[in-house]
């Protein structure tokens, strides 16, 4: 919980009042801000439910209403989930609308140079968490690449070697090797990486996962998606009467 100096001290290095109009709102503040959250602007103004407090932090924009009878509404928007903002301002106002998928947030306000400092603010942070989760997006691709590549280079490794296996078991069976040979030619299974170890089990928990809920997730099916093809080499499996040969 937020100490009520921090909030004060804050808004007083905003230029915020923080008596008179809005003085309900700034008290509820430090049961809404996180501990380390830090306050760009405020306003106050109008929205559809009256009057109400309009704030950006650096990491949300946060609407409070707190009326008599202690009721109390609370808007709380991210950056990452504001898809537009709209701003007017007339010679005497100013409003925005704040867009997040099917939600609208309508709010005006007389003091129109601190609205428009709020807005610049959210439009900035915007900017920068889309920016974050492209590069993070980027990453992401980059890593499923990696791991493409590691796959078909085990599954080509894994499919030659059981090359070498059945030419060795054919050159047995036509009588150009003893046991003793043979045993001691047969090269050690192929193991992929550490890295790509645990990318296949991760793959087969959320198949099993997928098995007994009877549907697949969308990030199951966006990885399938972001893999490249892959070869399909169907692996080498001796027969009973080869086995029995190599081992009588």
């Amino acid at each position: 919980m937020v100490s009520e100096q921090s909030i004060h001290a804050q808004l007083k290095t905003l230029g915020f009042k923080t008596f008179g109009w809005g003085r309900s709102e700034v008290g509820e503040l430090p049961n809404i801000l996180l501990p380390d959250e830090e306050i760009f602007e405020c306003v106050n103004g109008v929205y559809e439910g009256g009057f109400a407090l309009l704030l950006a932090t650096d990491v949300r924009v946060l609407l409070v209403d707190k009326k008599p009878l202690n009721y109390l509404t609370v808007e709380d928007l991210r950056f990452d989930m504001i898809n537009e903002i709209d701003y007017n301002h007339r010679l005497l106002g100013a409003y925005i609308t704040i867009a997040t998928g099917n939600k609208y947030l309508k709010f005006q306000s007389l003091n129109q140079p601190r609205l428009r400092k709020l807005i610049g603010h959210v439009q900035h942070a915007m900017a920068e968490a889309k920016k974050k989760q492209s590069t993070r997006q980027e990453g992401q691709n980059q890593h499923l690449e990696q791991i493409n590549q590691q796959l078909q280079t085990y599954l080509l490794a894994q499919y030659q070697q059981q090359q070498r296996l059945h030419e060795q078991l054919d050159g047995f069976q036509a009588g150009k090797g003893t046991n003793a040979t043979l045993s001691t030619t047969i090269e050690p299974p192929v193991k992929p990486s550490p890295e790509l170890a645990d990318y296949l089990y991760a793959q087969g928990l959320m198949a099993q996962h997928e098995a007994r809920t009877g549907g697949s997730s969308n990030a199951s099916q966006a990885q399938q998606t972001a893999v490249l093809s892959v070869p399909k080499l169907v692996p080498y499996e001796p027969r009973r009467d080869e086995l029995a040969d190599l081992y009588s």
